[in-house]
């Protein structure tokens, strides 16, 4: 290898996703292009769909009919796959130009997040002329054309999709087998660079056919820890209305109540166990993502519906309002609901999968149950609520510090992308 050389010119990203909002993925993608942006990085984001007045978000050329045609027809193919798992199927096999116009931009480093919803074809990423380096946002990258799999499926992307290691619960066309053979064709020669924002995506990609001669590094995704924090719980409760002497149990994500893996499901199951540690008149569940009748009960508890908050300032004052956070999925990477609760000093709970055990230490900031027991579920929530003090909330907070601040998250990927480039950066900004 060559002796790396110095520059002092800041280091030009180009991001990749289909969206700047709207999805955890996209937040995810616009977070880390503003945490580059305070540290001095050149960063710009490309999308298909842009939702913010950022003038560093940049729309790729539109093509709506042909977006459209290319849409119906994935999913025309994709109901040729009876499937117990409902996560979307993502094929991206039509060219879009997107390949051409990111060759255009002036840039060191194009980093993907996520590409799904034909932003950008399967074979069209190999003729990408910079190097890439992707953040995994779910399993679909080295998979084959699902996202995530159900409890127990069989890890394809570690064996290779097969006919004979179909998972049970399927029939008709194995679709996620064609595409991920599609893959493993276009990509024989690739060279990408795999960020995972979790130890264990990033484990499953370096174990999978596809990237497990590749680089792959684990770098937690970078929030802006001057908005997300700790706030006065009384002033956020009288802002939504909840009584002030009451415990609340916080559970949210996108379609909160709707996607079977964020585990909602088991909140109801433990709910019904809880009353045996916590009294239904003292404790209540407020939900965020979702919306429902005012006065409803689960299993004796009062439920409280917030909707979905896409005002940030508003949604730090809900995480304040709670006394611990529930995210009970059946599988999930570094979930955001999760990182942007454990800023604002709020202990959580949740099965001991995906993600969660980086952002939660059991039995010192959070709860991590068994997957997938309802009982120590309720176990754990019980504990946190019982040891919610400021104490544990300052733990909370630090732990959460230490992975997400703006100068150690975007600090690593320099480091990631020096390594790439085989460059040293003379100076760098560093703020917090």
């Amino acid at each position: 290898m060559s002796p790396s050389t110095t520059t002092r010119k800041p280091l030009k990203v180009v991001h990749l996703c289909y969206s700047d909002d709207k999805g955890g993925a996209a937040i995810g993608a616009r977070r880390s292009h503003q945490a580059m942006l305070s540290q001095g990085v050149d960063s710009r984001l490309v999308v298909v769909t842009k939702y913010s007045s950022d003038p560093r978000v940049i729309e790729l050329p539109k093509r709506q009919t042909f977006r459209r045609i290319i849409t119906r027809l994935g999913k025309y193919l994709a109901q040729f796959q009876k499937s117990d798992n409902p996560i979307i199927r993502t094929l991206n096999l039509v060219p879009m130009g997107t390949a051409n116009f990111l060759n255009t931009l002036d840039a060191d480093i194009i980093q993907m997040h996520w590409v799904a919803a034909d932003t950008i074809s399967i074979g069209e990423i190999t003729k990408i002329n910079k190097p890439v380096v992707w953040k995994l946002p779910d399993m679909w990258a080295f998979s084959g054309a699902e996202h995530y799999l159900n409890p127990g499926d069989i890890l394809r992307y570690k064996e290779g999709y097969t006919p004979s290691n179909r998972q049970s619960h399927e029939s008709g066309l194995d679709l996620d087998r064609l595409i991920w053979l599609y893959k493993k064709y276009k990509w024989s020669n690739a060279n990408f660079s795999i960020v995972g924002p979790s130890k264990w995506i990033a484990h499953c990609a370096s174990e999978s056919i596809l990237f497990r001669n590749l680089r792959v590094r684990h770098i937690p995704n970078p929030l802006n820890l001057e908005l997300y924090k700790p706030k006065s719980k009384k002033d956020a409760r009288a802002l939504f209305g909840l009584e002030q002497s009451k415990r609340f149990i916080m559970f949210g994500a996108m379609h909160a109540t709707k996607d079977r893996r964020k585990g909602f499901q088991y909140l109801e199951q433990a709910l019904t166990h809880l009353s045996e540690y916590l009294s239904p008149e003292e404790t209540e569940l407020v939900i965020l993502g979702a919306d429902g009748p005012e006065g409803q009960q689960l299993s004796g508890f009062n439920v409280h519906y917030l909707g979905i908050i896409r005002d940030e300032n508003k949604l730090v004052d809900a995480y304040n309002v709670a006394d611990t956070f529930v995210l009970p999925a059946e599988a999930d990477n570094l979930p955001n609901v999760v990182k942007e609760a454990t800023c604002c000093g709020v202990p959580c709970v949740g099965f001991n999968v995906g993600g969660m055990p980086d952002m939660v230490e059991h039995m010192e900031t959070g709860y991590l149950a068994q997957p997938f027991d309802a009982a120590e579920l309720a176990k754990g929530i019980a504990w946190t609520i019982k040891h919610s003090t400021p104490e544990l909330s300052k733990e909370v907070r630090m732990k959460a510090e230490s992975m997400h601040r703006y100068s150690v998250a975007v600090g690593r990927y320099l480091d990631y992308y020096c390594e790439i480039l085989n460059i040293k950066i003379d100076s760098t900004k560093a703020q917090s």
